[in-house]
């Protein structure tokens, strides 16, 4: 977390000693781009060693997403303050609000047997490969939240009809998704069972 912070403080004064050149934006994107993803990837060495919920909530929290754990009533928010790894953990909800999740790193979900609530707000990085995989929580998640998240597009929402445990599904602010009726008349086939609030 201290290099990652470093590297923000960093970021700003290479982009201004170079503000001149026409490749400062495209290069600092690039940059960044590399950075996030590499706070996304699985690590598979340590997932041996913590199994999938640590794994999931470390992935988180390292990415400015927050975790809950069964029977823990608060949640957790501060990655240094995550319990010892000797304390074993479940996830049973997680909130992606203004973090920089991407689509990689939900790979994290495989092995997770009790995560039932997903809040996905204004996720810049967030693409429809996201949404996809929460197939890797079908057989548990009963709440999902898709909003602000402006890379989301119809093909995404329809990779939804798969999660069958689903009890309630809430999208907002989505304006990448171009038929959002035709969207719901098919996740209301596939799953006649959730309640579905589909809002433009």
């Amino acid at each position: 977390m201290l290099a990652l912070q470093a590297l923000r403080n960093i970021g700003p004064t290479v982009a201004g000693r170079a503000r001149n050149s026409p490749t400062t934006v495209t290069t600092t994107r690039h940059f960044w781009g590399w950075i996030n993803m590499m706070f996304n990837r699985v690590d598979t060495a340590r997932l041996k060693v913590v199994g999938p919920d640590r794994l999931c909530a470390e992935w988180l929290l390292r990415n400015g997403a927050r975790a809950k754990f069964v029977n823990v009533p608060h949640e957790q928010v501060n990655y240094n303050l995550l319990p010892n790894e000797s304390v074993p953990v479940l996830i049973e909800e997680f909130d992606g609000t203004d973090s920089g999740i991407m689509h990689i790193g939900f790979d994290h979900l495989k092995g997770l047997t009790r995560l039932r609530k997903i809040k996905l707000h204004n996720c810049v990085y967030l693409e429809d490969q996201a949404l996809a995989k929460l197939h890797f929580v079908a057989h548990t998640l009963e709440e999902l939240e898709v909003s602000n998240c402006k890379n989301i597009t119809d093909f995404g929402l329809l990779t939804l009809r798969d999660l069958k445990k689903l009890k309630q599904l809430s999208t907002h602010n989505l304006p990448y998704v171009k038929n959002l009726q035709k969207v719901e008349e098919e996740l209301r086939k596939s799953l006649p069972n959730c309640n579905l609030d589909l809002k433009p």
